[in-house]
């Protein structure tokens, strides 16, 4: 479900108090890559063929570890080796009479890619011994390339509930936007603790390369360096340039944005496509996972 393009470049800025910066949209192109779209696929085709082996070995060799689970609600499982994943065969054949699943490629929407990653949509079901599909939805995945493998290594649902009606879809958003805005709020602050105060815990940050970085709690994990950005980088602020709520769920929002850090004179030096999954535990929206894709600008180095 696409939707809730929201938030621009200026209204990012007056929101976190810095209107001044800049009067229109960061639009850089957009990047693919065709090859990694072709690889995805294809590890999205071999761990289906593995998950109807109904055998966790074959099926961790489609995988890559540490490997992520987002149910929602606040939770987020992480199996860091291969030993750790289970994908509970033998209880669905009894709770549910499962047989066999399938990927509906028909319904397969790449979302980014880049050379080493790939985030994807696609429909799936369930069938039980009498060849009935009892169970059909969709799932998200976020594939990556390591050591010149591709292999899936974070799943969650991307199916919004049939009930979710316009406004409390819309109050849902809202919630979640709301996380993202004081997160840079908090960070253009140079306030540590209040970027920390947005999050979810566990807290999942995936680099563009598929690098993982896990804080268990909000004492974990590292802290934004503003005086080291400030020193290396000659950064000022940072600013959403775009958001838009892709999958929404009563207790799950990903979140696609694109934000860029500035220097002081008012030029840009870094923008960055990323996906943001908020959740909600309990009372609290936070973000959860924050996963990067390469920079669409980058002048780092200038």
């Amino acid at each position: 479900m696409r939707g809730s393009r929201t938030l621009g470049l200026l209204a990012a800025c007056a929101l976190l108090g810095h209107a001044s910066m800049g009067d229109a949209q960061v639009r850089d192109a957009e990047v693919r890559d065709a090859a990694a779209e072709t690889a995805g696929r294809q590890a999205l085709e071999t761990f289906i063929t593995q998950w109807n082996t109904a055998d966790d070995a074959n099926l961790r060799q489609a995988m890559h570890f540490p490997f992520v689970t987002v149910p929602g609600g606040g939770a987020l499982f992480i199996d860091n080796e291969p030993g750790d994943f289970s994908a509970g065969f033998e209880q669905m054949r009894a709770t549910q009479g499962w047989s066999r699943s399938s990927f509906d490629f028909g319904a397969y929407t790449v979302v980014k890619s880049s050379a080493d990653k790939v985030h994807a949509e696609i429909g799936f079901s369930r069938y039980g011994a009498d060849g009935t599909a009892y169970m059909q939805s969709r799932v998200f995945y976020i594939v990556t390339k390591r050591d010149d493998r591709w292999a899936v290594q974070l799943r969650t649902s991307a199916a919004s509930p049939a009930d979710l009606g316009p406004d409390e879809r819309a109050d849902i958003v809202a919630a979640a936007r709301q996380a993202v805005l004081d997160f840079f709020t908090a960070f253009n602050a140079g306030d540590a603790e209040g970027t920390v105060q947005s999050l979810n815990h566990p807290h999942l940050f995936m680099t563009p390369t598929g690098g993982f970085a896990v804080a268990e709690t909000a004492g974990d994990g590292p802290r934004p360096n503003f005086e080291q950005m400030r020193q290396g980088e000659n950064w000022h602020m940072s600013t959403i340039d775009d958001l838009e709520a892709s999958i929404v769920t009563r207790d799950k929002v990903h979140v696609e944005l694109t934000f860029t850090r500035w220097h002081p004179d008012g030029t840009r030096y870094w923008t960055v496509p990323a996906l943001w999954i908020v959740t909600r535990a309990g009372d609290h929206w936070g973000i959860q996972v924050r996963s990067l894709m390469p920079a669409t600008f980058d002048a780092r180095s200038n």
